[in-house]
């Protein structure tokens, strides 16, 4: 017994599926076992209230009691209510409306647009009957002939009553219509196709059913197939369902049996082969490429999508289709090029106002200096002449001389970037780098990296094959090759302003300096003696007080490290 319950306790006892979730029936169990009749036997969980059903039979048979409350009621008023007024029991409600677009009009005179010959209709008029000798002239109410303008005519004698309402549908006023810029610059056309054009402009073509599933699908619906319309995206996967179908087929009498077109083939890789080639006759629109395997639908798509020609009128080209001309405009008409750097542009202001600052020579009228940019313009005529485009300023001597250093600037702007980055205005903090073997000091690391490698390691980057040298920077084996193996002459640009001899280097120019006004600002660590030039200061020290540098620094005859 437990086995049984066990094997239906998931089915639901109203429609037998097993793949809901499912709910003990605790209301309107009585009508559940009025619908089951006695026919039916009733198994043990039932007689105890045990009944299983899923959410879609719960929500018939609340319907069910819903109905039969209804009708309940309906029963009790008719046996005793019937002399109350009674409402209906029905759900379904009507609404009446009281507005409505016709207004009542008061016009004496007014004359309707609506002739005889349009009323489809005849209207009885009640006409009284006059004497004789009265002339009365009757005519249809509502409108007027043309070739009589009297409304009435009557007897002079009879007092002339007014005029009856009459019902005057309200005019809409008519909203004036937005030019369209579009309009401006395209021409349209409607055309009609024959018989002959639309066999022409509706392509037959033939796709496998791979090439069909490998098409561009829409972003919201996965399945839906771009360019493609709705029923032969439902046939296109009634295929694909089928051909999954037939490969979960077995194998069966020595072979699988195409369910599309009967072929058989020998296994499921042979099925899988067959269905990919599988072809599919499609027809296809000539100018916007839309697919369907209907001919109906594409002759509809034909006189509807493509049955006005737009022309352009900047280069009278024809297209049957908006999206066309929309990129045909864009790419042609509206993006231009740069001729100078390829750059693009949508409007012509733009390209117009690009070239004049970018590739238009730009000339200073003061000192008629060149520049290739209107940038660099500005820029010169900031520096030079403090001058902006927004204001023409003058220079003012007095605000561009350091007192200090008695130095006069051109401008304003030197001035000012002078106190910025001198040395006399701003200390820079020079970062200390000693050597890790001799503890000599550096104002860069990659100074004492260059002197390391080459006085501690005697091994340099910097090498020259001709000599067997190594260089403590590029700029030194630049200056060794060109005037020592190239032997190209030095020049001495550095011009003594007392002699007027010259020089190669700054530093051989202030040791000359020296020599005329008798300075010596190198002393002796050792004595009293004073030098113009450094290196003699070394050459002295190392040949008048040897002895005492091998005791400060350590030599090994004296037992030094």
């Amino acid at each position: 017994m437990n086995s049984v319950k066990s094997e239906t306790g998931n089915i639901c006892r109203g429609c037998l599926c097993v793949d809901r979730i499912l709910l003990p029936l605790n209301e309107n169990v009585d009508l559940f076992f009025i619908f089951l009749g006695n026919e039916l036997s009733v198994s043990e969980d039932c007689k105890f209230y045990n009944i299983l059903l899923c959410w879609e039979c719960i929500a018939l048979l609340k319907k069910a009691a819903v109905f039969r409350k209804r009708v309940q009621t309906a029963h009790s008023y008719f046996e005793g209510l019937l002399s109350t007024p009674i409402s209906e029991l029905t759900t379904l409600k009507t609404y009446k409306k009281d507005h409505y677009d016709q207004i009542l009009v008061q016009n004496e005179d007014f004359k309707p647009k609506v002739k005889p010959e349009s009323l489809l209709f005849e209207v009885p008029l009640q006409v009284d009957v006059y004497p004789a000798t009265s002339a009365c002239h009757i005519k249809e109410e509502g409108y007027q002939d043309d070739d009589d303008d009297d409304r009435f005519a009557s007897d002079p004698d009879e007092e002339s009553k007014p005029d009856m309402p009459i019902m005057v549908k309200e005019e809409k006023k008519k909203k004036k219509k937005k030019l369209n810029p579009l309009d401006k610059r395209i021409n349209k056309r409607t055309i009609k196709y024959t018989d002959a054009e639309r066999v022409k402009y509706i392509e037959n073509v033939d796709y496998t059913l791979k090439d069909v599933l490998s098409m561009e699908r829409d972003t919201k619906k996965s399945f839906k197939i771009k360019n493609m319309d709705q029923y032969t995206n439902i046939l296109i996967k009634k295929m694909y369902e089928t051909k999954i179908r037939d490969l979960s087929e077995k194998v069966e009498n020595g072979g699988i049996k195409c369910s599309e077109c009967d072929t058989m083939v020998e296994n499921h890789e042979a099925m899988a082969e067959h269905w990919d080639a599988h072809p599919v006759a499609l027809l296809r629109c000539h100018f916007c490429g839309i697919l369907s395997k209907s001919r109906k639908y594409m002759n509809c798509h034909l006189g509807a999508r493509h049955s006005i020609i737009y022309s352009c009128t900047l280069c009278n080209m024809e297209f049957r289709a908006l999206p066309q001309y929309h990129w045909h405009y864009r790419s042609l008409h509206k993006t231009q090029i740069c001729d100078y750097c390829g750059k693009k542009f949508h409007q012509k202001s733009g390209i117009e106002h690009h070239i004049r600052v970018k590739h238009t020579p730009a000339v200073c009228h003061i000192c008629k200096f060149e520049f290739k940019q209107k940038s660099y313009l500005e820029e010169h005529m900031l520096i030079k002449h403090q001058i902006k485009e927004e204001r023409k300023k003058p220079i003012v001597e007095e605000l561009a001389y350091c007192v200090e250093c008695d130095l006069q600037f051109p401008s304003e702007y030197f001035y000012k970037r002078h106190l910025e980055y001198a040395v006399a205005h701003r200390r820079r903090v020079r970062e200390k780098v000693p050597c890790p073997d001799c503890g000599k000091i550096f104002s860069r690391k990659v100074y004492m990296v260059n002197h390391y490698k080459l006085v501690h390691v005697r091994k340099s980057q910097h090498y020259c094959e001709q000599c067997d040298k190594h260089f403590i920077n590029g700029f030194a084996l630049r200056t060794h090759k060109k005037f020592v193996h190239e032997k190209n002459e030095k020049p001495k640009n550095k011009i003594c302003d007392l002699c007027g001899r010259g020089f190669h280097t700054n530093r051989m120019l202030i040791n000359h300096k020296r020599t005329h006004t008798g300075e010596r600002p190198h002393k002796c660590s050792y004595c009293l003696a004073t030098f113009a030039q450094d290196f003699a200061r070394k050459t002295h020290e190392k040949s008048q007080h040897k002895h005492l540098l091998y005791a400060f620094k350590g030599s090994p005859e004296l037992g030094g490290v």
